[in-house]
């Protein structure tokens, strides 16, 4: 959902979560489509699924970090930390952080 969505996005989102369905706005989906087809490339990696931003906030929260610590030192708010780890695990198709800190492992986003 983006914030300009229509009220009926709303409702038609908030059904597909109740189903446990993810919702996709028709704007996103067609960016997520000409994105993928653009670079296949990029659509088979996940980690370059991830924007540059969300690859930091990934490694300081798999460093430890808290979502208020986090927007500390990145100067935004702890909220928009929450976010961009809300998009993350969305992209990933993970539900826990312990997966979301398994993947940055994983894929060598940070050291243990």
């Amino acid at each position: 959902m983006v914030k300009h969505s229509a009220a009926t996005e709303l409702v038609a989102a908030i059904r597909a979560a109740l189903a446990g369905k993810t919702y996709l706005t028709p704007t996103l989906a067609g960016e997520v489509v000409q994105s993928a087809l653009r670079d296949p490339e990029r659509a088979k990696d996940p980690v370059a699924s991830l924007s540059a931003r969300q690859r930091e906030i990934l490694k300081l929260l798999a460093e430890g970090r808290s979502a208020r610590e986090i927007g500390a030192l990145l100067e935004i708010s702890p909220r928009t930390v929450e976010f961009h780890k809300y998009q993350m695990m969305q992209t990933l198709n993970v539900q826990t952080n312990a997966e979301l800190i398994h993947f940055a492992i994983k894929h060598g986003i940070v050291s243990i």
